[in-house]
């Protein structure tokens, strides 16, 4: 997710600050589902190479009840399961170890793009990562299938929540985005998974597309605050802010409404509540954090941390 730097400093204040704390509302709001979503966001980044098949094997491994992901568009119009809309030097290169630059996706042609190795480079932010030499990037349609064999040979059945993904200064045409949605869901169709994904995105006018041409398919609204937002609700004021957020959500029709998790107090998840949208916040790495989160009564967690967050979950049932 973006503003990096602003939301460590943010999570570092922020455990100084008690006036979100939800202690003293422990379980007085519930899940409106029957249980805690787990989030393995982009799959396990924390743990293995974002975005990538052994990243989802990570989340699998450790319980995740809904594997996250980023898609973006390629040149050919093929939906590749990656964050940036540009090639990202930082985690990958080419199959011979040389640097690559940054070339947006909307130039490249997913064959193109399953040349790089976007598994041997460590992600510096990401210390526990292990790498995976050698690994590709995949298709929606790849992923799918392997989650499909997977599904198959355990006998489990997951959730998804897959996010469209557009250049960073929202410059991207009406036309673009309901194209990218619009294939999206053709290939959630495809698979016959609409009844178990979840569409988000900060270009909330993916929602209304997702809701149109199939409305068996959740939608989710994620938001990020501005710095001068995240420093107030840092210190305890901005409930402006939730509130805005929260309405935007409800003329959307949106069924979840997923914000950074500074936004989340006891009284914005019941407000989110009395309008039966749910509130799963990302992207939660800090082990006290995620117990707040749940004594707030959110709907589920998404983090880079599949091992911390399933380990905190057990323990944090009433």
């Amino acid at each position: 997710m973006k503003f990096r730097f602003l939301f460590h400093v943010i999570n570092f204040l922020s455990t100084l600050v008690l006036l979100t704390n939800c202690a003293s509302a422990a379980f007085q709001n519930q899940p409106l589902r029957s249980e805690l979503d787990l989030q393995g966001h982009r799959g396990a980044r924390g743990l293995k190479p974002e975005n990538t098949w052994p990243a989802f094997e990570e989340a699998i491994k450790f319980k995740m009840i809904t594997l996250e992901l980023d898609t973006v568009l390629t040149k050919d119009k093929k939906i590749v399961i990656h964050h940036d809309s540009e090639t990202n030097p930082v985690i990958c290169q080419n199959q011979d170890g040389s640097p690559i630059q940054k070339k947006s996706l909307y130039e490249l042609t997913l064959v193109e793009l399953q040349t790089l190795d976007c598994g041997s480079k460590k992600n510096p932010s990401f210390p526990d990562q292990v790498p995976v030499p050698g690994t590709k990037l995949i298709s929606i349609e790849e992923f799918f299938q392997k989650v499909t064999e997977v599904e198959k040979k355990t006998k489990q059945s997951f959730l998804f929540n897959i996010e469209t993904k557009f250049p960073d200064d929202n410059s991207a045409s009406d036309a673009l985005v309901e194209e990218h949605t619009n294939l999206l869901v053709a290939a959630v169709e495809k698979a016959k998974a609409a009844e178990r994904t979840t569409i988000q995105s900060f270009d909330l006018r993916t929602l209304p597309f997702v809701q149109k041409k199939n409305p068996k398919i959740r939608t989710s609204a994620l938001f990020a605050p501005t710095y001068f937002q995240g420093f107030l609700m840092t210190i305890g004021f901005g409930n402006g802010y939730r509130s805005e957020i929260l309405e935007k959500t409800k003329s959307l029709k949106a069924n979840i409404i997923s914000p950074y998790f500074l936004y989340v107090t006891p009284k914005f998840v019941n407000k989110a509540h009395e309008d039966k949208i749910e509130v799963i916040p990302w992207t939660v790495n800090n082990e006290k954090e995620m117990k707040r989160l749940v004594e707030c009564g959110v709907d589920g967690i998404i983090s880079d941390y599949p091992n911390l967050l399933q380990t905190v979950a057990g323990k944090s049932k009433p």
